[in-house]
């Protein structure tokens, strides 16, 4: 049987309905969720998303009596779509990585209301399930290269302007002083935040598909633009006033401010090319009163068929938590020290390491550091051992690099890859150029996850998660290799390579060793 109704009454509890789901897979996914919330909290980034879940909820209240109208028909496969999301959700928790298991939570919700409801309900809220993405803290990855445009731009208006600029990665100097361009430069928060309202603003605006996206990349584009043009303005005026002007224009351009007054420009050039919305889409039956029908004025209930279908979702839904704890408990964990890398290949150990760098890893749990001298060149290796991932401190982490923007000793000048030759093979590697107090430095760096050795994150999360499900141990490392590049840049290739080929199975035996404890 089928059901649907015609009364207000029934808008509200269709409301109910998809609120419902909501809260239960919220309160399954505690953890994650409250993980969600704890990034809103503490970065500016991704502050607006504490905005969705009001907004997805207004949304579905305008399309509360649209709802009324549809029949309740469970949908089975929504099942099978349902434990995909929760084997995700599990692999991101085996392997403490938040976005999988957020991306996961917020797909359990149109899939758990099409299994219980039926499919029509998510066509009907298609956009409110969509916006609802917007709550994901995504897109660190996007940060690097927007400083990189960023710091060319402000280099490039720069010399347009007749200012003299030694330019070196996202670093440069003009006569009036030294500056950087840090993460908070990149506009990354600008875009996000545009990104969200201006999505918004076009599905409610708009009715064509093609007229919504142009509207989103033209407003993205030109929030880009403006957060170009702050920086260099920022950087002139400090330059034209001798440093007077830049800290407090600084303090009032980075503010809401800024972003409000692009915001505002972007609404009123997308005013002139709105459509009439009496018809569009977002016309909805809300705007009606339905007359009260009769025998329309009791609680409507489920069929059978949709009460086993929520039975059904929240049983999967509950399952996944549940292997997470079994395997948590089985998960094989070791506190050994890590081995002692052996010099090999004519290799002798130093006490004197390679200047006074180290990179910056958020709370390993135990730290090595070895230098070892062939043929007068120095050769150091950092190992940053981590145990049973979390959240507060993995291996693979944006917060683990080889150095950070803000700091004041060591600047990051390159970045890239390379391969590194092993027993007739070759090894990639991920590649950092750093410049500093002590001269510039080479490094070298890669995972090693349970014996693997690679510079994909997606893979040394992949092999730790295999490592837990497996009952062997969670422990991973970052690992360095670096050395003095001198007044000869390409010096510093050659003689990391060399130690490669000579050490790298030494590096491999005292990892082990620490794996199994024996360390």
């Amino acid at each position: 049987m089928e059901q649907s109704a015609s009364g207000p009454w029934q808008a509200e509890w269709s409301l109910a309905w998809v609120v419902g789901v909501l809260v239960a897979v919220l309160a399954v996914y505690w953890r994650t969720t409250l993980s969600t919330v704890d990034v809103w909290s503490n970065s500016t980034t991704y502050s607006h998303g504490f905005l969705i879940l009001p907004v997805f909820l207004w949304l579905v209240w305008k399309r509360r009596f649209a709802l009324s109208q549809l029949p309740i028909r469970p949908y089975w496969v929504g099942l099978l779509g349902l434990a995909a999301m929760g084997l995700v959700w599990l692999v991101g928790d085996l392997a403490a990585a938040a976005q999988p298991s957020q991306f996961a939570v917020v797909a359990m919700v149109p899939v758990a209301v099409a299994t219980v409801l039926g499919a029509g309900w998510v066509r009907a809220l298609a956009f409110p399930f969509v916006f609802l993405f917007f709550a994901v803290p995504f897109g660190d990855s996007l940060i690097p290269p927007m400083m990189n445009w960023t710091a060319d731009f402000i280099v490039v208006a720069l010399r347009l302007s007749g200012v003299p600029v030694y330019h070196e990665g996202n670093y440069f100097s003009i006569p009036s002083g030294d500056w950087s361009v840090i993460e908070a430069c990149s506009g990354i928060r600008y875009v996000f935040a545009c990104f969200t309202v201006s999505t918004l603003y076009a599905w409610i605006v708009y009715r064509g598909i093609a007229r919504r996206l142009l509207f989103i990349g033209g407003a993205l584009a030109i929030v880009v633009v403006a957060n170009w043009i702050r920086a260099y303005a920022i950087v002139m005026l400090a330059h034209l006033s001798n440093n007077g002007l830049a800290t407090g224009v600084d303090h009032l351009i980075f503010g809401g401010v800024f972003f409000g007054v692009v915001m505002a420009i972007v609404f009123g050039l997308g005013a002139l090319w709105r459509e009439d919305p009496a018809s569009g889409p977002v016309a909805d039956a809300s705007v009606r009163t339905p007359e009260r029908t009769a025998g329309a004025a009791s609680r409507p209930s489920l069929p059978r068929r949709s009460l086993a279908a929520a039975l059904a979702v929240a049983a999967i839904l509950v399952a996944w938590p549940l292997v997470s704890i079994g395997t948590a408990q089985e998960s094989y964990r070791v506190s050994g020290q890590i081995g002692d890398i052996e010099p090999l290949a004519g290799w002798i150990r130093s006490d004197d390491p390679v200047g006074s760098w180290i990179p910056e890893l958020r709370n390993p749990s135990r730290v090595r550091v070895q230098t070892f001298v062939k043929n007068g060149r120095r050769v150091s290796v950092y190992v940053g051992v981590f145990d049973h991932p979390t959240p507060d401190a993995k291996v693979v982490a944006s917060a683990n690099r080889l150095v950070g923007s803000e700091n004041p000793r060591w600047k990051q000048i390159e970045r890239g890859v390379a391969e590194a030759h092993r027993r007739g093979g070759v090894v990639p590697v991920m590649t950092g150029t750093l410049f500093g107090r002590d001269g510039q430095i080479l490094a070298w760096h890669w995972y090693w996850v349970d014996g693997t050795l690679t510079t994909s994150p997606a893979r040394a999360a992949l092999a730790q998660v295999l490592a837990r499900l497996r009952g062997r141990s969670e422990m991973s490392a970052w690992v360095t290799a670096y050395t003095v590049e001198g007044d000869d840049p390409a010096s510093g290739p050659p003689v990391l390579d060399a130690f490669m080929s000579d050490m790298l199975d030494s590096i491999d035996s005292a990892l082990q060793a620490g794996n199994s404890g024996d360390g």
